[in-house]
């Protein structure tokens, strides 16, 4: 008859060994700070791209890809930094269709980060800080539409946009918001006639034909 000693000595190497291997399975999971920004991207198309329209999935590619190339190589990102530079970057390089695209998909962008981003097997992982309440978005937004629009406006012309206020875009930022969002019939007509400064490129020409076909009442 075997002693029950035995079975206590026996479980309890069981469990070391299964407790070494969970650990060995762990080590082998870690990545690369350098590979962080592709595992989001794939993890990205696999959740979300799927069950997108091509000009959406395109649209949040480029985004996030932006996104992520401007996050800071600390293990803190503050989404209210990164997404301001990212936007920043945009300027007048995205159609405002692009802007609206974004727009609606934010909130769930936004949720995504939330869950994917401190989930990244790194050796540290990565924390996201200051997130942006649907407030602080449309603020974001609306001002980045706002700068666009004065910079269509004034092209390279340094004497006027130097002379430019805050009041100004202040102002042309409060018309082109509702108790709801953004008003993309008044930004289309803004932002419209600045299409031509676009760099479009053989890598971006189809895309940028799929957002030229979207209109306001796409977005109400």
């Amino acid at each position: 008859m075997v002693k029950q000693g035995h079975y206590a000595k026996s479980s309890r190497r069981q469990r070391v060994r299964q407790l070494k291997q969970r650990h060995q399975v762990q080590a082998d999971r870690i990545i690369e700070p350098t590979a962080v920004t592709e595992f989001l991207l794939v993890r990205y198309h696999l959740t979300r791209g799927k069950q997108q329209r091509p000009v959406v999935r395109k649209t949040m590619q480029q985004f996030l890809t932006q996104w992520l190339a401007l996050a800071t190589p600390t293990s803190n990102w503050s989404v209210t930094e990164i997404t301001t530079k990212t936007l920043q970057q945009f300027n007048l390089q995205l159609p405002w269709q692009g802007y609206a695209i974004v727009d609606q998909a934010w909130a769930d962008l936004q949720a995504f980060l939330a869950k994917e981003v401190p989930a990244v097997p790194l050796q540290q992982r990565l924390r996201l800080v200051e997130p942006l309440s649907t407030e602080q978005w449309q603020q974001l937004l609306s001002q980045q539409l706002a700068v666009n629009a004065l910079l269509g406006l004034f092209g390279q012309n340094k004497q006027q946009l130097s002379q430019l206020t805050t009041a100004q875009i202040s102002q042309l930022q409060t018309s082109i918001q509702t108790a709801t969002g953004l008003d993309w019939v008044k930004v289309a007509s803004l932002l419209a006639p600045t299409s031509d400064s676009i760099a479009v490129t053989a890598q971006n020409q189809t895309w940028f034909a799929q957002l030229n076909k979207l209109d306001p009442d796409d977005f109400d």
